[in-house]
């Protein structure tokens, strides 16, 4: 069994009002801070009918609807009450105006960590709040217990069809994975065209050590460092490191760069970043 992670946490809950969205692009207003959030649950509208022939399953249809996300938070102030319901708020008295309600939609932003200590990044890429919160407070007393409130946000595929995907719900990242920068996820709606991976460009060189590992009995690990040059004024490289193997039968690398000695002979162990790429020669023998 590989590696097992469950989710423990989650925060950065945020959205961002749709302002467009139609065949010719997408665009969103300023990133807000939506609440502090207890809980996050989504769940995704499935159906599934199954088609017989010869008295046999031949064919199962699948379509996939709309996300619901239910979300746990304190109580709203009302000008965020308002802001989610679609109803009226007079800045001038902090009065909610409790109007008809207007048909708005957001991104809405959040991460899930996990028991590993890694996050999973999320942007909802099109929604609305379809109800309007339940508000309940019951006459103190010597008890402790309190109240919070629950949002119930839809989400819907975009009309605007993306380059990378067509219409979209949203994207998700796991930071586990090494592959996005999230240094600027929560600045702007992220979408399945603007995940930004690690940049590269400024790369100018790999190492790894030791050079050679002369003598890794069968069955034993060994852990490699890596270090990636780059250019003079430019921060250090937090990416994605690849490694490889010239002959998985003599020595296998996982994806943290640790060494498996499989069997006897020679292989090179190389880790890349860019056009750039180091390596170290590892001979695997019996052993006593």
């Amino acid at each position: 069994m590989g590696n097992v992670v469950e989710f423990r946490g989650c925060d950065h809950l945020v959205v961002a009002r749709v302002l467009s969205d139609d065949s010719t692009g997408i665009t969103y207003g300023s990133v807000t801070v939506l609440a502090p959030v207890a809980t996050i649950s989504k769940t995704v509208e499935t159906n599934s009918e199954t088609h017989y022939y010869d008295n046999a399953a031949g064919l199962t249809i699948r379509s996939e609807g709309t996300d619901t996300i239910t979300l746990t938070v304190p109580a709203l102030s009302l000008q965020t009450l308002a802001m989610v319901t679609g109803k009226g708020y007079d800045s001038a008295t902090g009065a909610y105006i409790d109007s008809e309600a207007q048909e708005i939609y957001y991104a809405l932003g959040y991460r899930i960590k996990k028991t590993d200590g890694s996050y999973r990044y999320v942007w909802r890429a099109k929604g609305s709040f379809t109800t309007i919160p339940d508000e309940e407070s019951n006459t103190e007393s010597d008890s402790v217990d309190t109240n919070n409130q629950q949002l119930t946000y839809t989400g819907i595929k975009t009309t605007y069809e993306f380059e990378n995907g067509g219409k979209s719900k949203g994207v998700v990242c796991d930071e586990s994975d090494g592959l996005v920068d999230f240094t600027h996820w929560w600045d702007t709606v992220v979408t399945p065209d603007t995940v930004g991976t690690f940049d590269t460009s400024h790369v100018t060189g790999v190492s790894v050590s030791p050079a050679t590992v002369a003598s890794l009995q069968v069955g034993a690990t060994r852990g490699m460092t890596v270090n990636v040059s780059v250019e003079s004024g430019q921060p250090a490289y937090t990416g994605k490191i690849v490694y490889d193997t010239t002959n998985e039968a003599v020595a296998t690398v996982n994806a943290n760069g640790l060494i498996t000695a499989i069997g006897v002979g020679t292989a090179v162990i190389t880790a890349e970043v860019g056009r750039y790429a180091g390596g170290t020669i590892v001979t695997v023998t019996a052993g006593a």
